[in-house]
């Protein structure tokens, strides 16, 4: 009985969405409040669409610098080789490669400029397998040339050092020393060592600013890690697989160690640009909650212009129920009728802008990295702003109809 009475006020609604009114103003009520619905949704879809974009491009610059995984102690700087289950790791048949990296902040001087950098000591086969290779801008990715050990430097930090590619300086680098200080003589309380610059790396990233690649073994020396390593980073023959391994991979290692991922890795960027997201998606939900308060007015008015009509289906035996829920039923499909045109119009905004890139950064003037906004659209923000109106319509709309459910009982009759 009830199915058959959700039905019956369903077809009403929808007979009363596009019959002609008494009063133009409830015409114009509820095309004000469709249009409002429609904008917003629009301006949801590709705003998300537009962040998604940001976050996939900025993923993507991230994502081919880091590893899939990187292991690290829970608490300390480094760990014994000996002691960490590095066959078991390599045992998965998810993991393509297991790799030592010794890594930490060093004093780097070169002729009269100095800076804080992050040497990263890697294997001659890591640096092969990641092809860094395409992420040089200038030199050559060496680790040593002629038996001297050799540097591979961020660019925003080789323009600080104002590197010189084609001379013969030298970087020297300064790493305070694990055992031995000497209060009375500073200098003795460094290790000291030096190191060839032979090229230039550009990632778009960060590590542009502060890091620097050379050979495992050179940091070992000097930072006295001997059989030691700070992390260890995993290559997965499939990356995109990585939720499925990452639990595998922390049970084997266990509770000392914690295993990140891409994302975990540069967690404070992305859960920033998750915030923003979320924030404008507040702003602009709030937005169309308002817009579609305007349903109230509209469905007032239709109730008063409906009330012979609401008058003789209670003579022919409807209920209070089925007649609130006709007006419901109204008020969700002013909305969703809104919210669908408003998110076709989005999603052909964003296929517009994917395919002709329409709308510039900077108004497609100075040297941008990415030309123009990049977007990508996703199911789940659909289907988030579809709940979304739903939820706002039926809020709005049952205002109305329950004022009319209280005048029933009241007067029993409209």
């Amino acid at each position: 009985m009830k199915k058959e009475q959700r039905k019956t006020a369903f077809y009403i609604a929808l007979r009363y969405l596009f019959s002609k009114k008494q009063h133009n103003i409830i015409n114009v009520i509820s095309l004000v409040s469709m249009l409002g619905i429609m904008v917003c949704a629009a301006a949801l879809i590709v705003v998300l669409s537009v962040f998604n974009g940001m976050e996939q491009t900025i993923g993507g610059w991230f994502n081919a610098f880091n590893p899939d995984f990187e292991i690290t102690l829970v608490e300390g700087k480094s760990f014994p080789v000996d002691s960490f289950p590095k066959e078991k790791l390599a045992a998965l048949p998810e993991v393509a490669a297991v790799d030592e990296v010794v890594s930490d902040m060093v004093l780097t001087t070169y002729n009269d400029r100095q800076e804080l950098l992050r040497l990263k000591g890697v294997s001659k086969e890591y640096i092969e397998r990641k092809g860094f290779d395409n992420l040089l801008i200038d030199g050559t990715f060496d680790l040593y040339r002629g038996g001297q050990p050799c540097a591979v430097v961020g660019n925003i930090a080789a323009g600080t050092l104002q590197l010189n590619l084609r001379s013969y300086d030298l970087m020297k680098v300064y790493y305070p020393k694990r055992t031995k200080k000497n209060l009375a003589n500073p200098t003795d309380a460094f290790t000291t060592q030096f190191l060839y610059p032979t090229g230039v790396f550009n990632t778009n990233t960060t590590h542009d600013q502060n890091h620097v690649f050379c050979s495992i073994d050179f940091v070992r020396d000097l930072m006295l890690y001997e059989g030691e390593v700070t992390s260890v980073e995993i290559q997965l023959k499939d990356p995109a697989k990585y939720r499925k391994c990452q639990d595998k991979i922390q049970h084997i290692v266990g509770p000392s160690y914690r295993v990140k991922n891409k994302y975990q890795q540069e967690e404070t960027l992305f859960k920033t640009m998750q915030s923003e997201k979320l924030v404008i998606y507040v702003i602009l939900a709030f937005i169309l909650l308002i817009s579609a308060f305007n349903i109230i007015g509209s469905l007032g008015i239709l109730i008063l212009e409906k009330r012979e009509d609401t008058s003789v289906m209670r003579s022919m035996g409807a209920s209070n129920s089925l007649l609130q829920r006709v007006f419901v039923y109204e008020g969700i499909l002013t909305s969703c009728a809104g919210g669908a045109v408003g998110m076709a119009l989005g999603a052909i905004i964003c296929l517009i802008q994917q395919v002709f890139h329409v709308v510039k950064l900077g108004g497609g003037s100075g040297n941008y990295i990415i030309p123009y906004y990049p977007v990508q659209m996703q199911f789940t923000d659909f289907l988030w702003v579809g709940v979304t109106i739903l939820a706002i319509s039926l809020l709005t709309s049952l205002i109305p109809a329950l004022a009319l459910r209280k005048a029933s009982l009241k007067n029993n009759r409209l």
